[in-house]
């Protein structure tokens, strides 16, 4: 079996942000995965079973990727709903940077940015 093109883990990528379990076919088993929202690296699974824990992923919009010299990075915007009941809804946008060895993403860097009014 050949390896996966950048283009093609690229392509898996958008397709794992509708389905999050499709990271396990486009990421190696020992993928690290960090959060600009807590500052921590884990493993693979333990990103996938925290968004399985909050009830999964926001629908995304406006999902692209552009393929660099050691991976690529995917740019999306979503809204995140408070947990529980109370408070607003903030709508979110990403960059995810993600490098490729052997035809699969070893790491993943996901840098979250909530959409702020900067006139106020």
């Amino acid at each position: 079996m050949s390896e996966a093109t950048k283009e093609e883990l690229a392509q898996g990528w958008l397709k794992a942000l509708t389905d999050v379990d499709h990271f396990y076919e486009i990421c190696a088993p020992d993928c690290r995965v960090w959060h600009s929202a807590d500052d921590k690296w884990m493993s693979l699974k333990a990103a996938i079973d925290a968004v399985h824990d909050r009830g999964g992923l926001p629908e995304f919009i406006n999902s692209r990727v552009t393929l660099t010299e050691k991976g690529f990075f995917a740019q999306t915007s979503g809204v995140l709903k408070p947990q529980g009941e109370d408070g607003p809804q903030v709508k979110v946008h990403l960059i995810q940077i993600a490098t490729v060895e052997g035809g699969k993403v070893v790491q993943a860097e996901e840098y979250i940015g909530p959409e702020t009014d900067l006139a106020v």
